[in-house]
């Protein structure tokens, strides 16, 4: 049942905090408020981020005058893990949860205690079985964010991610569109992909997105982040091609080049999830395409993607199913209302109309919830010991008697009470017995997929036509940040868990050797080795800035789908202890390395260290 009431809604996003201030009409919202702060962060800063939001958290607090209210936050898509499972048809809601909970701990890359998560149910699969959306955070994160708006003022009432929110959003604002459509969400660090047809669901997030044009542009023309940025917000244009750029200045015109370029990847990977989409998923393909975010708002991007897609593109526009304030700036609202998705579907989905109802709830926000629950009880035990003290001291004597009798008869019962209480004991042994061969089973069931995860995140990650990847070994107990990397017998081959010497003969795993004793050896890094084309006099400081540049745009451990530890920083000040390049001509072995290419050597560590399969039994004896 809808329950519109007035609701403060916050998004905190990779580069901008978005606060608004929705009341309640006869049908529906009014947006009587909004605001929105920038927050520019060269990506060396990361580290200050949570010190930006809280501070732009409080200038919106003071701008909408809302302290003490109650507010409805929503979450960035890249701190979000969604996964899409499949579980058999259950009959109640909480053998559903249960199962849930089985499920994340199997795919979210975390300890169940390190992160919080909620599930939507998306229907019923062709096969009969039931498909669940999941949504998850890491702990600390969600109480971060929570810490800033409590300090600021606020109450947190519900947490949700800005891609459940727009979905929300979108079909409050486009009730009547029946046809398979795709919502592009171009953000600063992610592009969330939305499928949205009837019946059906899918979303992906890419890291081609506005940060990706940025640094694209600094390389390019040699700024700095900052420069970069200001340089696309007031000049940025999508080239058009077939000489769009002639009549420009040259400035202007390689500006538009350098932007076309990026924008070419975050077309091509559309495409490319389409097309999973279809195949995986089964899904129809979208005959239209809606833009939002604060990427879309690039001028000609519209344009742009519509000549790359073969699609039609137009602007999402949240606002259609609110009504908006006379007091608003519309000049100002017509520039953000890309951006005005996620707060508008957090009032969606508090009214409770929305098609997803996700709530991640921070820790201090679940406890003051459980003590609300028990005041009503708490307050009722007081009543009931009050009369019951007033009763006991007229009836005392009647009581006693009473008991006794009561204590007489059901002395019978007591007994079988007890035999009953031991082959519970029994069956609770058996019941602990079977739970450790699950949680053994549950974790091998886990490693199965490890390592092709980590290699589909490998090959969509590379790919680029003068790049390939030619050998992937596993290392065992190989320490990246403090040991400097060294291909050959001295360096990385004693880490190796196979001895590839020795395959043909079956080789042994030869890490047991390197283990502490009485603990199982654990794979911490992936040895990655293969070519880089060589351009003309290329020497190895530039392939290796190539290999850097590669890692901290693609696998920084900041990211939420990287399955990889790369802290940007570490691996700018010691890149030698995660990359080696060897020049053309130079031989390793029998392996000569080709004129037209140069070698190289790279170290992935992992964030969740994989166990050796077989390895812990073998610890322990």
């Amino acid at each position: 049942m809808a329950e519109y009431k007035t609701t403060v809604a916050l998004e905190v996003g990779a580069q901008s905090v978005t606060m608004a201030l929705f009341n309640p009409t006869s049908k529906g919202f009014t947006l009587s408020r909004y605001a929105r702060k920038d927050i520019l962060l060269d990506p060396v800063e990361e580290g200050m981020r949570i010190d930006y939001v809280s501070h732009a958290v409080g200038e919106l607090v003071k701008e909408l005058k809302v302290r003490g209210k109650d507010v409805r936050d929503v979450v960035s898509g890249q701190k979000v893990f969604m996964r899409f499972i499949k579980l058999p048809a259950l009959d109640t809601v909480d053998n559903m949860a249960e199962q849930v909970g089985f499920e994340a701990q199997q795919h979210i890359p975390f300890p169940p205690e390190d992160i919080v998560y909620d599930y939507q149910l998306l229907g019923d699969a062709e096969d009969g079985e039931q498909e669940v959306l999941l949504v998850a955070i890491k702990k600390d994160e969600l109480d971060d964010l929570n810490g800033q708006v409590e300090a600021n003022g606020l109450r947190t009432r519900s947490v949700d991610c800005s891609i459940t929110s727009l979905y929300n959003a979108f079909k409050a604002a486009y009730p009547t569109e029946t046809e398979p459509v795709m919502l592009l969400d171009i953000g600063a660090k992610t592009t969330d992909i939305l499928f949205i047809e009837e019946g059906r669901f899918f979303t992906r997030s890419v890291t081609a997105a506005g940060s990706f044009i940025t640094n694209s542009i600094a390389r390019e023309l040699n700024l700095s982040f900052r420069e970069a940025e200001q340089l696309k917000i007031e000049q940025g244009v999508v080239s058009l091609g077939n000489g769009h750029t002639d009549s420009m200045p040259e400035e202007q015109a390689n500006l538009a080049s350098v932007i076309r370029n990026a924008m070419t990847r975050l077309s091509s990977e559309v495409q490319r999830t389409i097309n999973h989409y279809r195949a995986q998923y089964k899904g129809n393909p979208p005959v239209k395409v809606y833009l939002c975010g604060g990427g879309a708002r690039l001028a000609l991007i519209s344009d742009f993607l519509q000549s790359a897609l073969d699609l039609p593109v137009e602007a999402f526009d949240p606002l259609q199913c609110v009504n908006v304030s006379s007091k608003i700036n519309s000049e100002a609202l017509q520039g953000d209302a890309l951006c005005l998705g996620p707060v508008v579907g957090a009032a969606i989905t508090g009214a409770g109309v929305g098609a997803f109802s996700i709530d991640l709830v921070p820790t201090s926000v679940g406890k003051e919830r459980a003590e609300k629950k028990l005041i009503p009880k708490v307050f009722a035990a007081g009543l009931i010991a009050l009369a019951g003290a007033g009763f006991c001291a007229y009836a005392v004597n009647e009581k006693a008697k009473l008991a006794e009798e009561q204590l007489r008869r059901a002395a019978p019962s007591i007994e079988q009470l007890d035999s009953i209480h031991s082959i519970m004991q029994r069956n609770r042994s058996k019941y602990d017995e079977s739970l450790k061969d699950i949680k053994q089973f549950s974790g091998l069931y886990a490693a199965r997929y490890a390592y092709p995860d980590l290699l589909i995140q490998l090959a969509e990650k590379t790919t680029a036509p003068n790049f390939w990847l030619t050998d992937i070994d596993a290392l065992v107990a190989y320490d990246a940040v403090n040991t400097p990397l060294t291909v050959g017998t001295e360096g990385t081959d004693r880490h190796l868990l196979l001895d590839t010497r020795e395959t043909r003969s079956g080789s042994m795993v030869r890490s047991f050797e390197m283990a502490e004793r009485n603990k199982a050896p654990q794979v911490t890094a992936l040895l990655v080795s293969g070519y880089f084309y060589k351009k003309g006099k290329d020497d190895q400081g530039k392939q290796l800035q190539r290999l850097n540049e590669l890692v901290s745009s693609k696998f920084d451990e900041r990211s939420a789908d990287s399955l990889f530890l790369f802290e940007s920083d570490k691996v700018r000040a010691t890149g030698g202890h995660f990359f080696v390049v060897q020049d053309s001509g130079k031989s390793k072995g029998h392996n000569l390395i080709p004129e037209y290419a140069d070698k190289f050597y790279m170290v992935m560590p992992l964030k969740t260290p994989l166990p050796v399969p077989g390895a812990e039994g073998a610890a322990k004896k």
